[in-house]
């Protein structure tokens, strides 16, 4: 599925997923929360970034299903990514995917390590750091 953004302002797109539902994307002031939200409908999940000494975000925490998965794989991940991208610059890092959990409980479960695998290799994720 591919999503069009059909309303852009400085810190919201809304987007048209194929099926024709629509999603607004949300980033906060500072930068390290996106929201994603079903329009007229309940909010789909976040995903929360810390910003590092190296001018890049580290993804934290990203639950875009708590609707029970209706808009999965629908390219809102990689939009709010994208989104973000162009509005505060700055590339992404995450854990690696070795299934242990960080002290600061950041790790990848379920469908997040296709997600960031996928995302690396678009270069919107750089590769991990194996020492993390």
């Amino acid at each position: 599925m591919s999503l069009q953004v059909i309303s852009s302002d400085e810190l919201t797109q809304r987007c048209r997923l194929s099926d024709g539902r629509l999603v607004d994307i949300e980033i906060d002031d500072s930068g390290l929360e996106i929201t994603v939200t079903a329009v007229n409908g309940p909010k789909l999940g976040s995903i929360e970034l810390q910003h590092t000494e190296s001018d890049h975000y580290y993804l934290m925490w990203m639950y875009l299903d708590q609707d029970g998965g209706a808009f999965k794989r629908c390219g809102i991940g990689r939009q709010a990514l994208k989104f973000h991208n162009e509005s505060f610059g700055g590339l992404f890092t995450a854990a690696p995917n070795d299934g242990r959990e960080r002290e600061d409980g950041s790790h990848l479960t379920g469908d997040a390590r296709g997600f960031i695998r996928k995302m690396r290799e678009e270069g919107l994720v750089l590769q991990s750091d194996p020492y993390l």
